[in-house]
């Protein structure tokens, strides 16, 4: 999912976006606004392009570090999910987490891999917490609060109760409870873990056989 001087900038211009100050600007125009509270359409829209545009732009920039590999393409991969995790905790400070009813499903996933990409361990457990509390109300995928819940336990060095998150060589942190976690996997719309390691396989085989084209 990734994402001269400005090259980095996840939308345009050289500053970052600001949520806050865009929604200002609607507001000031006569555009109802729905993240700050009304019951406006166009604010929630457009959040939702700005976070499914984030993560398009980390997708990218993932993509070529992949093909040039290097220290400034990591770099650049680092500063745009730093970027996006900034906007991220500016986003849910102001109108809390955007769930899949506000901003639909694209978008809330989005803000979702955004989540998962940040280097911001307080961000990914207040989050959790946030997506967690929308699962139970029906706002958001039950996935999405187990790959939270998991992105928290592997940094806070637990098990992992569902089994999503892999090491760089592709093979799953420590989980929990491993007799169970295919039936917490399948209860949520997830493949067993047997299922999920023989697709990341094959997708590998696929890109080194692209590579060696």
């Amino acid at each position: 999912m990734a994402y001269g001087p400005n090259a980095d900038v996840p939308r345009g211009g050289a500053e970052r976006d600001v949520p806050g100050e865009r929604r200002e600007q609607e507001a000031t125009s006569g555009e109802a606004d729905g993240p700050d509270g009304s019951d406006g359409y166009d604010g929630w829209r457009g959040l939702a392009r700005e976070l499914v545009d984030r993560i398009a732009r980390d997708g990218r920039l993932t993509t070529q570090a992949q093909r040039l590999p290097g220290a400034q393409m990591r770099r650049r991969v680092a500063r745009c999910r730093a970027i996006n995790a900034a906007a991220l905790h500016e986003i849910v400070e102001e109108s809390g987490w955007p769930t899949a009813e506000l901003v639909g499903e694209e978008a809330s996933t989005a803000a979702l891999m955004i989540l998962l990409h940040a280097d911001d361990l307080a961000l990914k457990l207040s989050c959790r917490d946030l997506i967690t509390d929308a699962v139970e109300r029906g706002q958001c995928p039950p996935i999405h609060a187990a790959y939270a819940t998991d992105h928290c336990a592997v940094e806070l060095g637990r098990p992992q109760p569902y089994g999503t998150r892999y090491t760089p060589l592709g093979r799953p942190y420590p989980v929990a409870d491993p007799e169970g976690v295919d039936a917490r996997r399948v209860a949520i719309g997830l493949r067993t873990m047997a299922a999920e390691q023989q697709a990341l396989a094959e997708i590998q085989l696929r890109r080194l056989s692209r590579a060696s084209a």
